[in-house]
């Protein structure tokens, strides 16, 4: 029996003309100001900071997928099920990116943090990479691609990818986008690591064996200790100042002293956090831990 049957809601075909009507437009503010306190009480996921104007149609095809023929029976449904509560949150979650997406962060990992790393970092320790929030994989790929280019021995790399989806993490892990995708990626490169398939750029076997791909909720989950960078872009927009906080002191205990944290271009350091990082380039919103040893948040 499914969490909504158990709940007492039947769903019905999505060819119900009552549910086929339901679009974007059409979805009461009164109803989305009960979806967005739901989601911000149960998971601290603020909608009011999100970006994305489309978010009304986003929450109606939610509601369409599932075949409710009222906004008031899912509603009351989101309420009770923190299964739902979490599939919402994943529908909700932008997974657009592109290869070495902001080129000129990139650039800067390329030609000052990575080889900072790579240069100091105690012999026969293995450098660990986390992309938090990975989407479709090509942020960690990008990490894979420049640390091939730039180490003698990548093998002595560690990248971790994790995101809140099982969906887009299966995804990721086949390495297979769209030309858009790769636009940033320079030719040669392309040539070096990806193959044409039907339309498609596969990224090599031996580059995506670099990425070990994992499910993780950044507010509930433990993190990965001792890591030297982690890129966090565009993901602390959506959640609360305190889960912001909460999560800025998670990654300050995860990273090594004198580690690395890129945030997105419009997210930047808050209250207490401030005191346990130190800005490297303001541009690019990239961060150095403090040596100052971090204990990490209950």
């Amino acid at each position: 029996m499914s969490d909504f049957s158990a709940a007492g809601y039947q769903p019905v075909s999505v060819s119900d003309p009552k549910v086929a009507a339901l679009v974007g437009q059409d979805l009461p503010e009164d109803a989305f100001r009960e979806i967005r306190d739901i989601l911000f009480k149960a998971k601290g996921f603020d909608l009011d900071s999100y970006k994305d104007r489309c978010i009304k149609r986003r929450i109606a095809a939610r509601i369409r997928q599932l075949g409710f023929p009222h906004i008031s029976g899912y509603v009351a449904c989101l309420a009770m099920q923190p299964t739902e509560q979490l599939a919402l949150l994943e529908a909700l979650t932008i997974h657009v990116s592109q290869f070495f997406r902001n080129p000129t962060t990139f650039m800067v990992l390329e030609k000052k943090i990575l080889p900072a790393l790579l240069r100091t970092r105690p012999a026969g320790r293995e450098l660990r990479l986390w992309s938090a929030g990975c989407a479709m994989g090509e942020e960690p790929y990008s990490l894979a691609l420049l640390c091939d280019e730039l180490c003698n021995s990548p093998e002595q790399i560690t990248i971790y990818a994790t995101d809140i989806s099982n969906d887009i993490l299966k995804k990721a892990r086949q390495g297979r986008y769209e030309p858009h995708r790769v636009a940033e990626v320079p030719d040669s490169v392309l040539k070096r690591y990806f193959t044409l398939e039907e339309g498609f750029y596969r990224l090599n076997d031996r580059l995506r064996k670099r990425v070990r791909f994992f499910h993780n909720d950044i507010l509930n989950d433990r993190p990965f200790h001792r890591v030297d960078l982690i890129l966090c872009r565009n993901m602390l927009i959506y959640f609360s100042p305190p889960q912001q906080e909460h999560i800025l002191k998670t990654f300050a205990a995860a990273l090594v002293a004198g580690g690395y944290l890129v945030l997105g271009r419009s997210e930047t350091m808050i209250s207490e956090t401030r005191e346990l990082f130190e800005c490297v380039n303001a541009a690019e919103r990239i961060y150095r831990k403090k040596a100052d040893d971090v204990k990490e948040d209950d």
